[in-house]
C-alpha cells in the first residue's frame, strides 16, 4: 500500500490575522502608523514645544509663535504618512490632500471664506441681534493690521492643515477601511473633542461644537473627495475669530487682534470663556453647514473607502 504524503500546514490560519486580500490588514497598518507618530512626537515636536511654546499661551494668550510648532506638527504628520505610502505602494493624494487633478486654491479657499469666516461672521451677527455681542473698537491701526494679519493667516493655515490630516488623513483613510467610513468618522470625532478638553476655558457647548465641526469636515470630506474644503474651513473660522473679530478661539485670545469686542449674555448664547465656538448658535449653524454639503456636493465624486474588516 502506497503512503500518501501529509497535506502540506496551510499558511492561511497562521497569516489571516494579519493579512486580507489587500494586503496588511487595516488595524495592524493603524497601529505603525501611531507608533511612528508617536516616535516622532516625542523625538522632534515634545523637545520643539519646550523650547518655543511662549509662556502666554500658558495663561490663555496665542501668539504667532504656534506657527512653529503646527507647520513641524504637520510635516511630521505627512511624513508619517509618506512613510505608510511606500509601505503600502499607494499614493498619497488618497490620503485627503491630493494635488494633482484637483483645483486645491480654489477648494481652500471656498472653505475659507463660505464655510469658515462667513459662517463665524452670521453667528456673531446673531448674537448681536440679541444684544449679546459687540463689535467694539479697532486695536490694530496702519500697516500692523497687514502685518498680524498675515501672520495670523500663516498660523491657521498650519492649524487647519495639521489637525484635519492628523484625524482625517490617514488615520480615517485606513480606520474606515478597517471599520467603515462613517464608525471611523464618530470614533475620530470624539478623539478630536477629547484632543480639545485641556483647552483653557473650555465648556461643554463647546467640546461638542468640536465634534460637530469633525463631523462637517468628515462630510465635506466624503463628498467633495478631499479635506482641502475642511481645511480652509478650520482655518477660515480660526482666523477670523483669533485675529479679525477678536474673539477667544477655544478659550484662548490673540496677541494682536484687529478688534476688541465685548460680550453680555448668558454663556450658552455668547459662547462664554471658549469664545463662539461655545455658542448654542455655533452648535447650531454647524448642522446646518453638514446638511448643506450634502445639498450642494450630492452630485460630487464621493471619496472611495473600502469596507473591509480589521
Amino acid at each position: 500500500m502506497e503512503i500518501e504524503p501529509a497535506p502540506a500546514a496551510s499558511s492561511h490560519p497562521r497569516n489571516i490575522v494579519l493579512f486580507n486580500d489587500r494586503g496588511l490588514r487595516a488595524g495592524w497598518r493603524l497601529l505603525i502608523y501611531i507608533a511612528l507618530l508617536a516616535f516622532l512626537i516625542v523625538v522632534v515636536l515634545f523637545p520643539l514645544a519646550l523650547k518655543t511654546q511662549p509662556e502666554a499661551i500658558k495663561h490663555g494668550i496665542l501668539t504667532p509663535a504656534q506657527a512653529l510648532g503646527e507647520g513641524v506638527g504637520f510635516l511630521l504628520f505627512l511624513f508619517a504618512a509618506f512613510i505608510m505610502s511606500l509601505i503600502e505602494k499607494s499614493n498619497m493624494g488618497e490620503y485627503g490632500l491630493p494635488i494633482k487633478r484637483t483645483p486645491v486654491l480654489r477648494r481652500f479657499f471656498t472653505g475659507y471664506v463660505f464655510w469658515g469666516f462667513l459662517p463665524l461672521s452670521v453667528c456673531l451677527l446673531i448674537m448681536r441681534l440679541f444684544h449679546a455681542y459687540s463689535f467694539g473698537s479697532l486695536e490694530l491701526h496702519g500697516t500692523s493690521i497687514l502685518i498680524w494679519g498675515i501672520e495670523w493667516g500663516v498660523v491657521f493655515l498650519f492649524v487647519g492643515l495639521s489637525e484635519e490630516y492628523l484625524l482625517r488623513g490617514y488615520a480615517l483613510y485606513t480606520l474606515a477601511e478597517g471599520i467603515g467610513f462613517w464608525p471611523a468618522v464618530i470614533v475620530l470625532a470624539v478623539l478630536f473633542g477629547i484632543g480639545h478638553s485641556g483647552n483653557p476655558g473650555e465648556t461643554r457647548i463647546g467640546l461638542i461644537s468640536v465634534v460637530a465641526f469633525a463631523l462637517f469636515a468628515s462630510t465635506a470630506l466624503k463628498y467633495t473627495g478631499n479635506l482641502w474644503l475642511a481645511v480652509g474651513a478650520h482655518a477660515g473660522w480660526d482666523w477670523g475669530q483669533s485675529f479679525f473679530y477678536g474673539v477667544s478661539d477655544s478659550g484662548l485670545r490673540a496677541q494682536g487682534r484687529l478688534l476688541a469686542p465685548t460680550f453680555s449674555g448668558p454663556a450658552w448664547l455668547t459662547g462664554g470663556s471658549v469664545g463662539p465656538e461655545g455658542s448654542v448658535i455655533a452648535l447650531i449653524l454647524l448642522g446646518i453647514m453638514t446638511g448643506a454639503i450634502l445639498v450642494f456636493y450630492r452630485r460630487r465624486p464621493e471619496l472611495v473607502v473600502a469596507e473591509s474588516k480589521i
